[in-house]
């Protein structure tokens, strides 16, 4: 699948291992964030997603390890719509410790994934199959 993508630096972008599902984006430039910091961290980048696709954007595993910094939308969702020329990509960040902390450039701290996607229509019901559920995390059993 070809994805065009407008980037000043294409060595940001990397599949790590052969196998990954997603491709880890590393920082552009030295980050600092001060106790209990929020920012948008701009990635520069713009991605057209290709016709039913889209794009998700998450930290990776051992960002709050590592870095203590916590993506607050969870998972960023960029749809096919978004890649006009100043449709940059930002990630929400909040920095949740005591000291400073000095993110240098090219350091991997979150990962993107394209996901196939298939809209669906929806049906209107007056009652659902299952009208007895005992409590949450239960099953019809």
């Amino acid at each position: 699948m070809k994805v065009k993508i407008k980037t000043n630096n294409w060595e940001i972008l990397n599949y790590e291992t052969t196998w990954a599902c997603a491709f880890d984006f590393k920082t552009s430039e030295d980050i600092t964030f001060k106790p209990n910091d929020f920012k948008l961290v701009e990635t520069g980048v713009v991605i057209k997603v290709p016709k039913g696709y889209v794009l998700q954007t998450q930290p990776r595993s051992s960002t709050f390890k590592k870095y203590k910094l916590i993506q607050t939308n969870s998972v960023g969702i960029i749809d096919q719509d978004y890649c006009w020329n100043n449709d940059t990509i930002k990630f929400p960040f909040l920095y949740l410790w005591k000291e400073e902390l000095f993110i240098p450039k090219w350091t991997r701290i979150w990962q993107w994934m394209f996901t196939k996607i298939e809209k669906v229509d929806f049906e209107i019901v007056e009652d659902m199959w299952n009208t007895n559920r005992w409590g949450f995390w239960t099953t019809w059993e």
